[in-house]
């Protein structure tokens, strides 16, 4: 299986798509990119991808040089044609496309990481890209679309054919993007790099210096700004663009206070230094540095534009702001900005949503379905097959009634040491129908598009539940639970369970159970059912959750202390049988 992935240049290879073109190389195929040859080739070829350079691809207006890149990328098809190509950006998913299908390779697929129109662009531009996305289209198996607003605008205006346009999303690494992770320098390190004060507000933003990113309004709301503010830009000179900054308005915003840092590879430790992240943009497919700064748990200030409405919900973890409007973006900078109460619960949601919709391995795992589905329809065995039937990687998604069985059984092979499984399957599906019926239950499973691998299950309040458990489903639990109920040691033990009623009252939520397929291990599936679990119940405002384990199970405390649980204390819920209890607090 060979899969091309065609951008402008190769900084898009490295920081747009990796994931995807390690997805490939992981299942054993040949990963390539193609793009003009630049400083991240060496790294994308250390990860064994194959770098084709397309030299005259540029990222500005160059219609001679777009030509040339064409004819380059038509004989490179020709020379040593992929499997599928996938393409992406403006140019290169436009010609590309087009010559993919003229070249004759089997699967050309293409993601439309924003339409490059904004809504108040004049009708003749809006025309002339819309029209060429259609074309470009038809030439194409499928469209992947970041963005709904996207996907409905272009399905509405007929741009793709009917089922041609698929929603995709977008993601960010949440293993690399964890305020939490234990290997960044720190909030208060990276603030001293930057030689600010604890008192002083810090606000920045991250993209390339050109005006389309309203640069020029936050530098304009930054000269108005009072002296607690310090205002960075994170992100390198774009040249070749026809709105780069040019170096007066750089430097007359450095004579303002704005502090230009460049280029950064360590990102991920300046959202440590910040306390409010901002895009003023004037166009956006679906901002990656806004997620970014949602998974480091950042409030987010941005534009009222399709892309920045995917990661701001205004109100809840930042505020949204008209296009081209200085003082407002001042305005809501400082209303932020003088409010830590606010842009800690920002934050917070930017956090939760960022573990609910933000995961870039759930990009991925669409992409490769999209390839296994386009591969089946068009007939082409060998290659499915070289795809295989999965892709290693599981969406979550909330249970229903028909998952009961599955977390039953997981829940009996993987937590069989408990009381409960001693019940049966019967008891054990119909406990778990309960607890996906119930309101107040958060039930979330792991599915790798065959089923549930994994689960995790909780409730707001423990002994709310066994209350309504016994009141709803008492005799048919009971009716199923016999005869291994009559057994002493199990009456006795259902006795002791249901005294226990959830324990501590001071800690009512209780994560109750979690498992995963032994197949499934060892992928990190149980640290994101976890910490999505967790991200729901704080949706909900529930501010702290505790877990039971075995003293005994060092895996799983070392686990749950990954997802941010804290040794409580320990408690018998049988006699003899100590268990350790972990608190998370939001």
């Amino acid at each position: 299986m060979k899969v091309a992935h065609l951008t402008t240049v190769d900084l898009s290879l490295r920081y747009l798509v990796f994931a995807q073109l390690e997805s490939i190389r992981e299942m054993g195929g040949e990963s390539i990119g193609i793009s003009a040859p630049g400083p991240w080739v060496e790294e994308i070829e250390a990860a064994g991808i194959t770098h084709v350079p397309l030299p005259a691809s540029t990222r500005g207006i160059a219609p001679l040089a777009d030509l040339k890149a064409a004819w380059q990328l038509w004989k490179i098809l020709r020379d040593d044609p992929p499997d599928i190509l996938h393409t992406h950006n403006p140019k290169p998913g436009l010609y590309g496309r087009i010559l993919g299908r003229l070249a004759g390779v089997p699967v050309v697929i293409n993601t439309v990481h924003g339409l490059y129109a904004a809504p108040d662009d004049p009708p003749v531009k809006k025309a002339v890209v819309y029209v060429l996305e259609a074309i470009a289209a038809r030439f194409s198996d499928l469209e992947l679309v970041q963005s709904r607003e996207d996907l409905a605008l272009m399905e509405r205006l007929h741009m793709v054919r009917p089922g041609q346009g698929q929603l995709l999303g977008n993601g960010v690494d949440l293993v690399k993007f964890d305020p939490d992770r234990t290997d960044l320098p720190g909030r208060a390190a990276m603030r001293a790099e930057l030689g600010v004060s604890d008192d002083q507000i810090v606000v920045g933003m991250v993209g390339r210096l050109v005006a389309e990113k309203g640069y020029p309004e936050l530098f304009e709301a930054a000269a108005e700004l009072q002296d607690n503010y310090v205002v960075v830009a994170i992100g390198p000179d774009d040249p070749d663009k026809p709105d780069a900054l040019p170096r007066e308005v750089v430097e007359s915003a450095e004579q303002a206070g704005v502090r230009f840092l460049g280029m950064r590879t360590d990102v991920d430790a300046l959202y440590q230094a910040l306390d409010v992240f901002v895009l003023p943009s004037h166009r956006e497919g679906f901002p990656r540095a806004a997620m970014e700064a949602a998974a480091m748990g950042l409030p987010i200030i941005a534009t009222d534009i399709r892309g920045c409405r995917e990661v701001v919900d205004d109100g809840i973890n930042g505020v949204l702001i008209p296009v081209r409007s200085p003082n407002l973006l001042k305005a809501a900078i400082e209303r932020v900005g003088s409010d830590a109460e606010a842009r800690q619960r920002m934050g917070s949601a930017s956090w939760r949503k960022a573990q609910l919709a933000f995961d870039e391995q759930m990009v991925v795992h669409r992409v490769l379905e999209a390839y296994r589905t386009v591969t089946a329809e068009k007939g082409l065995t060998a290659m499915g097959e070289a795809l295989g039937s999965g892709s290693g990687v599981a969406e979550l998604r909330a249970a229903v009634a028909a998952d009961a069985a599955a977390l039953a059984r997981m829940h009996i092979e993987g937590i069989g040491t408990g009381f409960l499984p001693r019940l049966g399957p019967r008891f054990m599906r119909l406990l778990y129908v309960a607890l996906i019926g119930y309101d107040e239950a958060v039930v979330l499973v792991a599915d790798s598009g065959g089923g549930a691998i994994g689960f995790v299950a909780g409730v707001a309040d423990t002994g709310a539940f066994y209350k309504h458990f016994a009141r709803r489903h008492g005799v048919g639990a009971a009716i199923r639970a016999l005869p291994a109920a009559m057994r002493p040691s199990n009456l006795r033990r259902g006795w002791e369970t249901a005294r226990y009623g959830g324990g501590d009252e001071d800690v009512r939520a209780e994560l109750l159970s979690m498992a995963v397929d032994t197949a499934w291990r060892g992928k990190g599936i149980a640290l994101r059912l976890g910490r999505t679990f967790l991200a729901e119940l704080a949706a909900r405002e529930v501010d702290s959750v505790k877990v039971v384990v075995g003293m005994r199970n060092e895996v799983a405390q070392r686990a749950y202390q990954r997802m941010g649980f804290v040794e409580a204390g320990t408690e018998e819920v049988h006699p003899g049988e100590t268990s350790m209890v972990l608190v998370w607090s939001a």
